[in-house]
């Protein structure tokens, strides 16, 4: 029962208990006329003591409004302590990594920008300067696009497979980048840090031939329709740019 129909059922028996005690010495010489004062008084009185006692729901907003205000909990600020705190995670699970693989020139540029982020500007610059040592030693780089004819057979869930063998050197790819259709056209870079063979990297070769594939399933040695471009033979060292069409 809510508290206001409590207060009235309070405030109508302590009216009746009031009126009782100067209604019983009437009731034994008038028993009608009392009654009807009764019924008269009973409101009255019960109207008396809830202008002296008020409104119980009125107490209780007053209580409430009494109360000192509860201070706001600074969720802004510990949202963003939890995301730096995932950030610096994140961060040194990069840098163990990169312990074990120095090579990857790209991770370590990455590593240097999340430690710029972080303000941790001395170990930034170190990591800068890994990715411009790895950036210097052997690459190739260019551009791959499909002909008009292809664009009507290549599926944007097809894969392309754009990789390095060496001319001298085993029959397995020595640098290789996958990536998906329909990122067409892609500019790419090819370094000793997408090796597929443990020691037989890219700066280790002085000819190679790149080869940009469509296949379709995953298959890398099996071309779509024969849909792929190659590179006649270039020296590594000439850091040239290709521009490759499968057509």
């Amino acid at each position: 029962m809510e508290m206001s129909g409590i207060f009235w059922i309070a405030t109508v028996v302590m009216a009746v208990v009031a009126f009782g005690f100067v209604a019983m010495p009437l009731l034994k010489t008038n028993r009608k006329g009392t009654l009807i004062a009764i019924a008269i008084a009973v409101p009255l009185l019960a109207a008396g003591l809830y202008l002296q006692l008020g409104s119980p729901d009125a107490n209780e907003v007053s209580h409430r409004s009494s109360l000192p205000p509860q201070p706001a909990t600074n969720t802004a600020a510990s949202t963003e302590s939890t995301n730096v705190g995932s950030v610096a995670s994140m961060v040194e699970g990069l840098a163990s990594r990169l312990r074990d693989n120095p090579v990857d020139g790209g991770s370590w540029l990455l590593l240097a920008r999340s430690y710029k982020h972080l303000n941790r500007i001395d170990e930034a610059a170190d990591a800068y300067e890994k990715a411009a040592a790895q950036a210097a030693g052997a690459r190739i780089y260019g551009n791959v696009k499909l002909s008009s004819d292809a664009v009507g057979v290549v599926q944007p869930t097809d894969t392309v497979f754009i990789f390095a063998k060496a001319v001298n050197g085993p029959p397995a790819p020595i640098a290789v980048l996958q990536r998906a259709a329909s990122e067409l056209p892609i500019d790419f870079l090819l370094n000793d840090s997408q090796s597929v063979v443990a020691g037989v990297k890219l700066s280790v070769f002085d000819e190679v031939v790149v080869t940009a594939r469509i296949t379709r399933g995953g298959d890398a040695t099996v071309a779509l329709q024969g849909l792929e471009a190659k590179s006649g033979t270039i020296l590594v060292a000439e850091n040239r740019h290709l521009n490759l069409t499968i057509e």
